[in-house]
């Protein structure tokens, strides 16, 4: 196999690929910029006004402030769309946001000011 050959071939396969991780990648799929100040202890994302928030994303794991985070979903249409996350910090204190249209904003940054944590679309 010639050099011409094989390079055209490697180009083709990662092309393949990329096309395969976006098609597969779910709809609310997202990442998280965490600019609340604080540690995210626990992180839990679940249907607008559905306080079923099943298990923890982080698991046991931590989200420092200033980190970013890429959040996946499965079992999801494409019609849910509207989503809340429930954030909890170190002291177990808890903060949710509401109405999240995950099929339409990908990435979003939280940040605290005052008693609430905000979000907004990055």
């Amino acid at each position: 196999m010639t050099s011409k050959l094989r390079t055209r071939m490697m180009v083709g396969v990662g092309l393949l690929a990329a096309t395969a991780m976006t098609v597969w990648a779910g709809e609310q799929d997202f990442t998280l910029v965490n600019k609340t100040g604080f540690t995210i202890s626990a992180l839990y994302v679940a249907p607008a006004k559905d306080r079923d928030w099943g298990e923890d994303i982080l698991g046991e794991d931590e989200m420092p402030s200033g980190k970013t985070l890429d959040i996946t979903f499965k079992g999801y249409g494409k019609k849910v769309c509207q989503f809340d996350v429930l954030l909890k910090d170190q002291d177990d204190n808890e903060w949710v946001v509401e109405g999240i249209n995950l099929c339409e904003i990908h990435s979003l940054s939280f940040s605290k000011k005052g008693k609430s944590v905000n979000w907004e679309a990055n």
